[in-house]
């Protein structure tokens, strides 16, 4: 099969080091890639010329290119080409790129209850395809070290790379009070008292609590232009809860990312090393010796962090998901409840006062995630997406 995967802007870069390593795992297999960088300045002639002999499959992360069209049209129907990608975020986040209608769109989530969300709203039925595809792990070329021995020279107790959202916001509550509000409310504390509660069950039992009511299509499309708020506080209230119960109990964290300059403050045993780049990151993964993960609410999906983590072969603490239970043991993965947080600091105390145990872990990890969590196990499934769309 033939693809054309486009490069858009990216924080960090992670999108585009996703695109360059799942073109390279469709050429391992023996497909034809191709990358546009649509922030190159000749990206137009570039995509012109990809239309006019179209490939298979166009492909680009998170909505990336959804919306070139020809004249009032997209211009994957006019091509008869299809358009595929893969959405690294809850749906609530890219409802506008979700709305454009394409006839051969092929949307792949890396949660299921983002399938599930999909499935409710109306204009979900309009998609050729729904699916889950987590994303895979973007590695480094030269073979990682597993032995007792490397794992003993990493220099990296505790990492942690990603934006510090800070304090969550309530939008919603500046507004006039109403039932609108009510139910945003609603959803906000249910997602925040259970991290693995998917904001579409938080809506139906906030309805239902508050109003004896069910979700009808009707209402869905009127509640979701509020239902991005929600998401955000419940992200951010996560992540910040996570870092504070570490903050308090001084665990020495190494950490990379956008707006933690005030949490560095508060907390003298956080090493903030600066903003950093996602293929920094892959350096400094192999440099660890435990890289702890949040999920970003992705309750029955997996993180790339994760994945990334286990091939560079560190020890991978994160929170609970319905996927990890399904895809590893416990000895390949350490997971923390969120209604147990207070465990965490014993969690990772055990974890770094016994290297033994941590390189074992590691090297399992790394085995499971080389076999099956690699980009070149989500271009398979990708492959086989684009076939069953035809």
């Amino acid at each position: 099969m033939r693809f054309v995967l486009y490069k858009g802007q990216s924080q960090y870069g992670a999108l585009r080091l996703h695109v360059d390593q799942l073109a390279a795992a469709l050429i391992g297999l023996g497909h034809e890639a191709s990358i546009i960088d649509l922030t190159a300045s000749d990206f137009r002639d570039q995509v012109n010329a990809a239309l006019a002999t179209p490939p298979d499959c166009f492909f680009g992360f998170s909505g990336v290119g959804h919306e070139i069209k020809s004249g009032a049209a997209s211009a994957y129907d006019v091509a008869g080409a299809a358009y595929a990608s893969l959405y690294l975020d809850h749906p609530i986040h890219h409802i506008p790129r979700l709305s454009v209608r394409i006839d051969r769109h092929i949307a792949l989530f890396l949660d299921r209850s983002h399938v599930q969300f999909m499935t409710a709203w109306s204009k979900g039925r309009q998609f050729r395809q729904l699916g889950f595809l987590p994303p895979g792990a973007n590695e480094l070329a030269e073979p990682v070290d597993l032995s007792d021995e490397a794992f003993a020279e990493r220099d990296i107790g505790l990492l942690f790379t990603g934006t510090y959202r800070g304090q969550p916001l309530t939008p919603w509550r500046e507004g006039p009070d109403n039932p609108a509000r009510t139910v945003v409310e609603g959803v906000a504390e249910r997602m925040a008292a259970d991290a693995r509660l998917p904001i579409l069950d938080a809506v139906r039992a906030t309805l239902k609590d508050r109003y004896d009511s069910e979700l009808t299509p009707d209402l869905f499309e009127q509640l979701l232009p509020l239902l991005q708020a929600p998401q955000v506080f419940a992200e951010a209230y996560h992540r910040d809860h996570f870092l504070q119960t570490l903050g308090e109990v001084g665990a020495p964290l190494t950490v990379y990312g956008t707006g933690w300059e005030p949490m560095a403050e508060l907390y003298p045993s956080f090493n903030y090393g600066g903003v950093g780049s996602f293929e920094e990151t892959l350096s400094l993964i192999r440099r660890s010796r435990i890289v702890l993960n949040t999920n970003n609410g992705f309750v029955a999906g997996g993180h790339e962090r994760v994945f990334t983590a286990m091939c560079g072969g560190a020890v991978v603490v994160s929170d609970e998901s319905k996927y990890y239970a399904e895809a590893f043991k416990p000895h390949e993965l350490a997971t923390f409840a969120w209604d147990r947080l207070e465990q965490l600091p014993e969690l990772l105390g055990g974890l770094l006062g016994d290297e033994s145990l941590m390189a074992t872990v590691a090297r399992a990890g790394a085995r499971k995630a080389q076999a099956e969590h690699t980009w070149t196990a989500r271009a398979v499934r990708l492959v086989k997406a684009v076939k069953q769309a035809g």
